[in-house]
């Protein structure tokens, strides 16, 4: 009885470790399968987003890479949080990345609103996420989804009073594809 109450526990033992994987898994596929958000697909050019301001480019390695300001109505919120700001960038005219973005000088990104965020990305890409770190701001909340296809990451953020006037905490969604960005960065830094 002892070594069938044995066999018992590693055989349920088995079944949730197979079904944690074929969770995660599922999660991951779910990453792999975002195209962007609300109208912004990736690979789509600017000629198919109206409603957009060209970010001064004072970088000329960066030649390649065109950064847009959107101004239209299409993302006003997101899972109900007024979105701010959405920054679009292109690689050689195609979207790779997508910058969801709140807070303001005027209005903080609150805690309730970053957990609130968390909890619905983490439902649909699951609690198997990275910790994230940040440089020339102070990380009060990060986490970042790899899939093979995409990348998600969600921070709040302040900055030092020495670079801004406000202490203001702001935060992002920034949703990436990973091909294209990998191609944005080796024409950037080079092959090697």
């Amino acid at each position: 009885m002892n070594l069938r109450n044995k066999h018992l526990k590693i055989v349920c033992l088995l079944a949730l470790t197979a079904f944690s994987l074929n969770v995660h898994a599922q999660n991951l596929q779910n990453l792999d399968q975002t195209e962007g958000v609300s109208i912004f697909k990736f690979g789509m050019d600017t000629s198919q987003i109206r409603e957009m301001e060209l970010k001064p480019n004072n970088h000329s390695d960066l030649k390649n890479i065109g950064y847009f300001n959107y101004t239209g109505d299409a993302l006003k919120t997101y899972f109900n949080i007024p979105v701010d700001q959405v920054l679009l960038y292109f690689y050689q005219n195609q979207l790779f990345r997508i910058d969801v973005n709140f807070g303001t000088s005027k209005k903080e990104y609150t805690l309730e609103q970053y957990n609130h965020i968390q909890q619905q990305l983490e439902k649909a890409y699951g609690k198997e996420n990275k910790k994230l770190a940040m440089s020339g701001a102070v990380l009060l909340g990060g986490f970042a989804w790899y899939g093979e296809k995409a990348q998600v990451s969600h921070t709040r953020h302040s900055y030092p009073t020495k670079h801004k006037k406000d202490n203001t905490i702001y935060g992002g969604v920034t949703f990436s594809h990973v091909s294209l960005t990998k191609q944005s960065v080796l024409a950037i830094y080079g092959k090697n």
